[in-house]
């Protein structure tokens, strides 16, 4: 039986008999990972995205055609498992950035998104943000209105009656992705602003969640109304090391009923795989992703404590699982590799489990161990 990477991501979802598990790397590499990489050997035309030439020049491969990961199309040709119709979630019109100062190392600047943060000039780090465009109804009036969700901007140009007939018959996953219910209002007002208001003014909360469900339903409408989308990715990045940014009996009162509101909506169409994107750990709350009507995880980080095969035992086929290869194990030594893939080997086998490293591949990780890593794991997926 040979299938392709739609026909796989779905049977291992729905723990169906299939050829192989997925073979992709979930997240992807940071670019300061692959530029490490030239220095040890990558071939300096290996790109870590593809860009699109001109028409007979051809396009250079990326790190992901190197490795020799399932190909699944997109706009980029997104090489991860997946590849979201790209549905702009985002302020139109944007804010305008600007720079408000700068030295040698930093500088601090507006975004467009309208949040001021400031950013390391070298590198990639998380930045330190100083100011987000809501702090109180009147600022959410303001940005509600870059917003709407019948904004024609907020689909590809390309986008016309062909496109379901075009995503009915290509062969890789289609999905959506959009920003969620914790993540979203962290956008709007920052972390601690948003925390604060869980309390201090929870009436304005309910109405950043009452309209961010409406906005998400909208803007999704006419894609799963008449395209046939196999799974949802909502952003959260709502945990930290060593728990949840939020209590779970606060995700009950606030977050849960948007969840079931949104899901709902995605299963009555047919989009039965709903997955979300958190870092840190989140085990406080997975029954109640669980409840809201997700049933995929993702990435499973296991500095956190995050661990597939205890997941897998305390939540049985509800929870599909992807990732939770310790990117830290990749740092140290071939054994060390070796016993990280056979920690995880017998959830390949179960089904509902894509193995990846549990965030994108960072630039401590050697060339010659990521290799190694690769060749390990392919092993694996073919016997």
């Amino acid at each position: 039986m040979m299938l392709n990477a739609r026909e796989r991501f779905l049977r291992v979802m729905h723990y169906k008999k299939t050829d192989r598990v997925p073979f992709c790397e979930f997240i992807g590499f940071w670019g300061e990972t692959v530029n490490r990489w030239y220095k040890e050997g990558l071939p300096s035309n290996v790109g870590l995205w593809t860009y699109q030439l001109p028409i007979g020049l051809g396009n250079p491969p990326t790190i992901f055609d190197y490795f020799g990961f399932d190909k699944v199309g997109g706009p980029l040709r997104a090489e991860s498992c997946v590849g979201d119709i790209p549905i702009d979630f985002g302020p139109i019109p944007r804010f305008i950035p600007k720079t408000l100062r700068e030295d040698e190392r930093y500088r601090v600047e507006v975004d467009e998104s309208g949040i001021t943060k400031k950013v390391l000039k070298q590198g990639v780090s998380m930045p330190g943000f100083i100011d987000f465009p809501v702090k109180n109804r009147r600022d959410f009036e303001a940005v509600k209105e870059r917003f709407n969700p019948d904004d024609p901007r907020r689909y590809p140009k390309t986008w016309d009656r062909g496109v379901a007939e075009h995503y009915e018959t290509v062969e890789h996953p289609v999905g959506v992705g959009f920003p969620g219910f914790f993540g979203q209002p962290r956008s709007f007002m920052g972390l601690e602003n948003l925390l604060k208001a869980f309390y201090l003014n929870p009436e304005l909360v309910r109405e950043i969640l009452d309209f961010w469900s409406y906005f998400v339903i909208e803007t999704l409408r006419k894609t799963v109304e008449t395209v046939k989308v196999d799974y949802a990715n909502v952003w959260e990045d709502m945990s930290y090391r060593s728990g949840p940014l939020i209590s779970p009996t606060l995700f009950r009162k606030f977050l849960l009923p948007y969840y079931k509101k949104v899901t709902g909506y995605l299963r009555k169409h047919g989009v039965d795989i709903i997955m979300v994107d958190t870092d840190g750990n989140h085990d406080a709350l997975t029954p109640l992703f669980l409840e809201g009507g997700v049933n995929c995880i993702y990435p499973l980080e296991v500095a956190s404590g995050m661990d597939a095969p205890t997941l897998r035992t305390k939540y049985g086929r509800t929870l599909r699982l992807i990732g939770n290869i310790d990117k830290g194990a990749l740092t140290r030594s071939r054994e060390a590799v070796e016993q990280e893939v056979e920690r995880v080997r017998h959830l390949i086998s179960e089904g509902g489990y894509i193995p990846s490293i549990d965030h994108a591949v960072p630039q401590d990780v050697s060339l010659e161990n990521y290799t190694y890593y690769v060749s390990l794991l392919r092993k694996y997926l073919e016997t």
